[in-house]
């Protein structure tokens, strides 16, 4: 019986491996979409056409060093500091004073095939895949990893201000421990694997079990999402072509973050690189097994994350206005670049039936080109809710979503629940500023409906 324990102890931990490896495939099928949604004429939509396997590495990058971390607590803060804006203002910097805006050049594109991010795979990418670490210094290559950064910080900004609360509120993320899961495995069977594993070893040790394994969530929101991605987009056996950077060029924008203590180093980056390699391939390696418990699980997640608020869809249509505000940044480096533009709301311009109490569906935020300064949205007529008379309605801003240095959304918390069946205005006014100082470009107006009364 000792001997059963012991193999069920180590299953269960290799099926928690996969959990660390949070939003890759949700982050690079955004940062692609944002490509697309580019126009056609612009110059970036040419780079990040030829040189897609840079922007997905760029866009997967910054959870790496969540992983290493473990080992190297170090590399957390390497991990933390590339989800922000203080460090893409001075990679962006970097890439200026290194001539990338003009100097990309007509390279060749590569050959890309199948799936919806046209991975390339080839032979030697399945039989070695861990040592499979491409690095180019081209500009071309250089600026697409940069924009898969930024695209990844926003994509964590909008994800987790606007799906996530709703997951969260539907419950769908409890009941996550791995052993608790058995008791609905396999989907719809009369006799579920944690029955039989109950049978086996005694219900008081099935529960210890379960107290054991609760920290190491099998429902963590990204990596479910993850699973769905990879299952509806054919990605099984899809292995990325990944390209990453110099290591001296990333450890220079590190440097220059001001948030350099410890200094980042090169064995660090590499570590982080590889790490983001090996947990491309073990969410692949979960996947397969894990689409059905997701499903059954965490239904209207699994039906939301690609088209509803804030997933991937919407967060790529404003990825794709940050990204443009970032080549502004390239092309003229930070002390000329432009003041920053509103590339997102919620509820958008015109929606209907917004809830009216306060939910996690209810909620009102601008995401910006730019990462905001707190202090100019905390003046006043920074951001103002109308009703339909005219008069303001009683709220404060940055009550929910990220409030730290280098994030990108405004919001507006309102004091008590709105009333049904109203039309409300919005505006995001000129007083509100970006980290860099510029205002913003011109002023931001949207309205919105409540749902009538049940």
């Amino acid at each position: 019986m000792k001997s059963v324990r012991v193999v069920v102890t180590a299953a269960l931990l290799a099926a928690c491996l996969p959990v660390h490896a949070a939003g890759m495939v949700v982050h690079a099928l955004m940062a692609d979409y944002a490509r697309q949604h580019l126009p056609t004429a612009h110059p970036l939509k040419r780079i990040l056409d030829q040189h897609r396997p840079a922007l997905l590495a760029g866009a997967m990058y910054p959870d790496g060093g969540y992983a290493t971390g473990a080992l190297f607590p170090e590399d957390r803060d390497v991990a933390e500091n590339a989800h922000w804006e203080y460090f893409v203002n001075p990679l962006m910097q970097l890439l200026h004073e290194r001539g990338c805006a003009t100097a990309v050049g007509a390279d060749n594109p590569l050959p890309l095939i199948g799936g919806t991010l046209d991975f390339l795979v080839n032979l030697q990418q399945v039989e070695v895949p861990l040592a499979d670490i491409r690095r180019s210094d081209d500009c071309g290559s250089l600026v697409a990893f940069a924009m898969g950064v930024a695209a990844h910080g926003m994509g964590d900004e909008v994800w987790d201000a606007l799906f996530e609360p709703v997951v969260r509120e539907r419950g769908e993320h409890i009941g996550n421990s791995p052993a608790n899961l058995l008791d609905s495995f396999p989907p719809g069977a009369d006799t579920s694997a944690g029955q039989l594993l109950r049978g086996l070893i005694g219900d008081a040790p099935f529960e210890a079990l379960a107290q054991a394994f609760d920290p190491l969530s099998l429902n963590s929101i990204e990596y479910a999402m993850d699973v769905m991605a990879i299952f509806e987009h054919d990605l099984w056996l899809q292995i990325p072509y990944l390209e990453f950077p110099p290591d001296s060029v990333l450890v220079d924008a590190y440097a220059r973050t001001g948030r350099n203590d410890p200094a980042v180093t090169a064995f660090a980056v590499q570590r982080t690189a590889l790490a983001t390699r090996t947990l491309v391939l073990a969410e692949r390696a979960g996947a397969a097994i894990e689409m059905p418990r997701v499903s059954q699980h965490m239904p209207w997640a699994s039906a939301n994350y690609f088209t509803g608020q804030g997933g991937v869809l919407h967060t790529s249509d404003m990825i794709s206005g940050y990204y443009l505000h970032l080549w502004n940044k390239l092309a003229n480096g930070l002390e000329a670049a432009r003041g920053p533009r509103v590339v997102g709301l919620h509820p958008h311009h015109g929606a209907a039936d917004v809830p009216f109490g306060l939910t996690a569906e209810h909620s009102v935020i601008a995401f910006l080109s730019g990462a905001v300064d707190r202090a100019s949205t905390e003046a006043p007529g920074a951001i103002v809710v109308f009703d339909e008379t005219g008069a303001i309605v009683p709220g404060g801003a940055n009550r929910f979503g990220y409030r730290g240095d280098g994030a990108h959304g405004l919001s507006y918390g309102f004091d008590q629940p709105l009333e049904p069946d109203h039309e409300y205005t919005v505006v995001v006014t000129t007083r509100v500023r970006d980290s860099l100082g510029r205002p913003l470009q011109r002023p931001r107006l949207w309205r919105f409906t409540t749902a009538a009364a049940p």
